[in-house]
């Protein structure tokens, strides 16, 4: 499947959940995301906006727990993350996403263990696809654990296509 057709697949079958369903599955993938941040130093997340899957809640346990979290924020064609100590700390930046100031402290990605990566469709191979920018891609590196945050019907059952700088997941986690 081509990742365009990936992309709006994904998307659409995220939109059409009713709010129940998804606070449901958010409910569930938050227990799956304290197990995997446990034992992280360094955490690694994206700030949920619409109808991703949520890390709002997930971000103020590691906040409340004393966990080491950075976050991205858009900067000269990638991402650049930055430590947060509170989701107070943000504002509405690049594509309306909440993104910390760029003056907060930067944390450079090799020493983040655990990433939470947004996707809008996967398939059974770990391949995703995003919003088509290429962020993510950029920034993922082989020392961290890279993990996607979806909905099982974000899921294709062909696999997605891929190109040299398309970055494999390790696992993506679903509601369990």
């Amino acid at each position: 499947m081509n990742k365009a057709d990936a992309r709006a697949y994904g998307l659409q079958a995220r939109k059409s959940l009713s709010e129940a369903q998804r606070q449901e599955y958010d409910r569930l993938l938050l227990k799956q995301m304290k197990q995997l941040a446990e034992h992280a130093s360094m955490i690694g997340c994206y700030v949920s906006m619409k109808d991703e899957a949520d890390t709002h809640a997930f971000l103020n346990w590691c906040f409340a727990e004393g966990k080491k979290i950075a976050v991205p924020r858009v900067a000269d064609g990638t991402l650049a993350f930055h430590r947060i100590c509170s989701l107070s700390e943000l504002h509405h930046g690049a594509f309306g996403v909440l993104e910390p100031d760029a003056d907060t402290e930067r944390v450079q990605t090799d020493a983040i263990d655990v990433m939470f990566v947004p996707l809008s469709a996967f398939d059974s191979q770990y391949h995703r696809t995003g919003y088509g920018k290429g962020y993510y891609d950029s920034v993922l590196t082989a020392s961290m654990k890279k993990i996607g945050l979806a909905y099982p019907e974000q899921k294709t059952e062909e696999r997605i296509e891929t190109e040299p700088h398309d970055i494999t997941l390790d696992t993506v986690l679903i509601p369990l």
